[in-house]
């Protein structure tokens, strides 16, 4: 396989990765397929680079309302894909625009200037909730900030109803992972693998020849169940699955890694 430049992947990501040309708006309509653009972002804020300017765009927005039913846990899912490495996280409660874009963010910013990263998070709600509430996903890379948010309305029964989480096991759920990342070889870089799960989740990882990953210079699990690529090659190229186990199930998710040639300079 012919090695590509980033700007060749990028291009082809942008063409064939169903990227949302998502532009400042925002909608009230009820829909729960996806189908709706509910998203909004933040104008660009001046800075100094030396590169080309961040982006950040929605793949899947979460919907706009929801309707829990009793006893039922709700998953909002939420992915985006941008320069260097998006992160996503999620705010509870109806917050001003201006609140949510100067929001600091509770992920740790990977340094990856050269990076094109596809991301996915979700929210869980494993309680029945006694009044609608607001939950908004935001989204940041560089100096772009973008969110979408859904108003979660509790099942009748439960309404006025003090909260209580539902008791027993939960089987895991991945809530935190990149589907693909793209960078220059000679980078470091890290798949997350963020898991939502009672009792607490053992992960593993498979590499891209779907054999569990060992401990080693260049490849380890760290404690946080992330994995760190050292120095990624043109045949580190492939999936590699997260597995999360408990007593009461599984969940796995995959990322591909796309290694890019440096471009030669003139």
């Amino acid at each position: 396989m012919q090695k590509m430049n980033l700007h060749v992947c990028a291009l082809a990501l942008l063409l064939f990765g169903s990227i949302a040309t998502v532009r400042g708006r925002a909608m009230d309509l009820v829909d729960d397929s996806n189908d709706v653009d509910n998203s909004i972002e933040a104008e660009e804020k001046p800075r100094n680079r030396l590169i080309e300017a961040d982006w950040l765009k929605f793949i899947k927005t979460p919907p706009t309302k929801m309707q829990q039913a009793e006893g039922a846990t709700i998953e909002i899912v939420c992915e985006m894909m941008g320069s260097q490495v998006p992160s996503i996280q999620w705010v509870v409660g109806h917050l001003p625009r201006s609140e949510l874009e100067d929001l600091e963010s509770n992920q740790v910013a990977e340094e990856a200037p050269s990076a094109i990263v596809r991301v996915r998070s979700s929210h869980i709600i494993d309680h029945m909730l006694s009044e609608a509430r607001t939950y908004t996903c935001v989204g940041r890379s560089g100096s772009k900030t973008i969110y979408a948010s859904t108003v979660v309305h509790p099942a009748r029964s439960s309404r006025f109803v003090p909260e209580k989480t539902y008791p027993g096991p939960q089987k895991p759920r991945i809530i935190y992972t990149e589907k693909t990342h793209l960078d220059l070889m000679g980078s470091n870089i890290v798949l997350p693998c963020k898991v939502h799960a009672r009792p607490r989740a053992e992960i593993t990882w498979l590499n891209n020849e779907n054999k569990e990953i060992v401990q080693g210079h260049r490849h380890r699990v760290l404690p946080s169940g992330d994995l760190l690529i050292s120095e990624i090659k043109w045949e580190d190229m492939g999936n590699y699955k997260c597995i999360a186990r408990n007593a009461v199930g599984k969940d796995t998710a995959d990322t591909f890694v796309y290694p890019v040639l440096k471009e030669e300079e003139d």
